[in-house]
Formats: C-alpha cells, structure tokens, sequence
C-alpha cells in the first residue's frame, strides 16, 4: 500500500506528461501500481495492523544529531549505537544513514528555475496594531505569490487557522484565475503534522484532501531552508487550470 504523499507525487508526475513507465521507475513502484492508482480519484486507504516499532526507533534522533555533524559513515554511527545499547545489526542503520543522505544530496542540488504555470508561494505574515483604546491586537496576512509573473493574492485574518489557510487559497486562486503545477510551503503545522524515521514529510491529511481536488501538488522548503523560495521547483510544469 502507498501513502497519500506517493499517490499525490504519481499524479503530479502523470500531469506533468511523464509516463507510467518512467513513473514507475522513478519512484520504484511497478507499473500496475502505478497504472491503478492513476485511474482511482480517491486516496489509497488502509487497513490499522498492529505494526511493531522500528528497533531503531530509540537512535533515530542520536544519528541525526551525528549526521549533521559530520558526515559520518555507518559503521561508524553504528559503533557509537552499540555504545548507547542498539541490539540490532548494521544494514538497517545503514539504509536508515543511506536514506538521510540521500534526501540532502536530493535537497542540495535539485535545483531549478520556475516556470510559469509552475509554482506559487505561501506564507503567514502577523502584525501586531495598537487600536485607538491602546490595546494591541494581532492580524494575520495571508500571502500567496506566483513564482514566475510575481502576481500576488494578501488577505487579512484574525486568527491564522486551518480553516482560514483553506478559505485563503480557494480565495486566491479564483483571483490568480488559476491552480499552479505545485505550492511551496514552510514547514507549518497547518502543511506538516510530523516526519518518518527516513525524515520524509508526513502531510496533513485534510491539506492532501485540498489539494487533490484542486489538482496541485504541495511541496515543502526543507527545514531552516528560507533561500529555497523563489528557487525550488522539482516537477516540469503543465500550465495553469482553470477552476469554477
């Protein structure tokens, strides 16, 4: 069974003119999984098991805190584990060390310039007003840009919750008179509600929801990453769509 984050990722890659093939390929899938769930309009569900946690559970935080000190191999991380008590053996800290890699190789160098139709931004912006009575309130801007034409959408909130994030991007993108390829967000509790032991974004399940009736795909800026506005984009571009 795939997760709703794969799902999402093979339907922005079918409409962005890729093939089931190289679909498949790409995210290591066969292709009548592929072919399958591009066919369905509906998340893949899933049945609760009572899965056991990972023996590897208890380090996940120690090897990250190894790996962004250096970049350690895993034999080595391995070594220090045996230290804290790990009582497992080394290829899973090696594919646990191997997927963290990985995913900063990945974040490092995929690089690429917006297109049009391709991306837009969003953000939370708060202000803090002093009213005529000397109290001080807080305002919340909703702020979505188009990465290539700069074309921009603010709307003002009282408070910045979930239901506001939706109404601000149905709002936004009837202005914009288009949906994007894909939105960049920050890492907000709104998008992100936590990560795998490979570190990869669990996405908020009424967020995917939103997004897929819409038909954009979210991405996220890694951690502490604010440089990636203007520059991230990982899907090639198929237009703007026009919503009712």
């Amino acid at each position: 069974m795939i997760s709703k984050e794969v799902y999402m990722d093979i339907k922005a890659m079918h409409r962005s003119g890729k093939s089931i093939r190289a679909i498949a390929r790409e995210l290591g899938l066969h292709r009548r999984t592929v072919r399958k769930h591009l066919r369905e309009d509906e998340f893949p569900r899933y049945r609760k098991t009572g899965e056991r946690e990972s023996i590897l559970a208890p380090y996940i935080q120690t090897i990250r805190d190894y790996l962004e000190e250096d970049d350690y191999r895993a034999t080595w991380i391995l070594d220090r584990l045996k230290n804290r008590g790990y009582p497992g053996g080394y290829d899973t800290v090696k594919r646990f060390v191997r997927a963290i890699k990985d995913r900063k190789s990945r974040l490092a160098y995929a690089r690429f310039e917006t297109e049009p139709g391709c991306q837009a931004q969003f953000d939370w912006g708060d202000f803090q007003i002093v009213e005529p009575s000397g109290r001080t309130t807080t305002v919340y801007a909703f702020m979505m840009v188009l990465g290539f034409s700069r074309a921009a959408y603010t709307e003002f909130f009282d408070r910045a919750t979930l239901e506001s994030f939706m109404d601000g991007h149905i709002r936004a993108l009837r202005f914009l008179q288009g949906v994007p390829a894909e939105i960049l967000y920050d890492n907000m509790k709104h998008v992100v509600v936590g990560r795998d032991e490979a570190g990869k974004p669990i996405f908020n399940g009424e967020v995917l929801h939103f997004a897929h009736h819409y038909g954009f795909q979210p991405r996220l800026c890694p951690p502490s990453s604010p440089w990636m506005k203007d520059q991230a984009s990982y899907y090639t571009p198929f237009g703007m769509l026009s919503i009712d």
